[in-house]
């Protein structure tokens, strides 16, 4: 594989996890805990969302092939975000239990 493609998706991945990394923290921050339901109702919105996009003044194929692609690329991310926020669910209930058992 040319560098230059190698080294632009590894970009691309990076950004991809930064950005699902700062939705998780923004839902872990507001949430705590219960961020999961929080996520999980982000996301079915978002997905219902993305179903109906079309990109007008292209060929019907054209856009459906992109519309396609970039719904694939949504639901990459939103999974990545689930994943993020669960993570942090359980950090975060491993520090609430470490904190009440440093109290007692």
């Amino acid at each position: 594989m040319n560098q230059e493609i190698l080294k632009t998706k590894a970009e691309l991945i990076a950004i991809q996890y930064m950005v699902a990394n700062l939705y998780a923290s923004m839902f872990g921050e507001r949430f705590g805990a219960n961020a999961a339901p929080a996520a999980k109702q982000f996301s079915d919105g978002l997905r219902a969302h993305i179903r109906t996009w079309t990109i007008p003044g292209l060929d019907a194929a054209i856009s459906d092939h992109m519309t396609g692609e970039m719904q694939e690329a949504i639901e990459f991310q939103l999974a990545l975000i689930e994943d993020l926020v669960n993570g942090k669910i359980e950090a975060y209930t491993a520090m609430q239990e470490a904190k009440n058992q440093a109290k007692n």
